[in-house]
């Protein structure tokens, strides 16, 4: 089995990757199970068509900021399975708010949901999910978008 280190170059996340999006996670851990968000511009080497960004990295920001919510309350997980609903184009070089929270705490297993805002209540994707707790790892705000 792999050994979950993070070493700095998520995509999502990592300051060390210079391919990456480097979003900078917030943590709200007295917010119930656990929450995080992050203010986020997709840069146009991001996009799938012109201006517009690509499906698939929406869905890595998506996942990411629910991994984010389980790490505000010191919990390590993986996905293992994750549903994402586009429901407006995300432009590139466009500010948008990036929010994830735990639904469910199962023990191993724990349920999340995640939303790409343009505006207050205004999502434009959303994600639900599966998360796995890492055996044997804690992780919290301190381990977040490490250098």
């Amino acid at each position: 089995m792999a050994d979950f280190v993070d070493d700095g170059y998520c995509f999502v996340c990592g300051k060390k990757n210079p391919c990456g999006l480097k979003i900078d996670f917030h943590f709200l851990p007295e917010s119930g199970l656990g929450a995080a968000w992050a203010e986020v511009v997709f840069p146009v080497y991001g996009q799938g068509w012109r201006g517009v960004v690509h499906g698939g990295v929406l869905a890595a920001a998506l996942d990411e900021a629910m991994v984010k919510a389980a790490q505000a309350r010191g919990i390590a997980c993986v996905t293992g399975e994750i549903s994402v609903r586009f429901m407006k184009p995300v432009a590139t070089e466009k500010a948008y708010r990036l929010e994830g929270k735990l639904v469910e705490d199962k023990g191993k297993l724990m349920l999340a949901e995640s939303a790409l805002l343009d505006g207050p209540e205004n999502p434009v994707a959303r994600a639900s999910g599966k998360l796995f707790r890492v055996a044997g790892r804690a992780a919290g705000p301190a381990d977040a978008n490490k250098a």
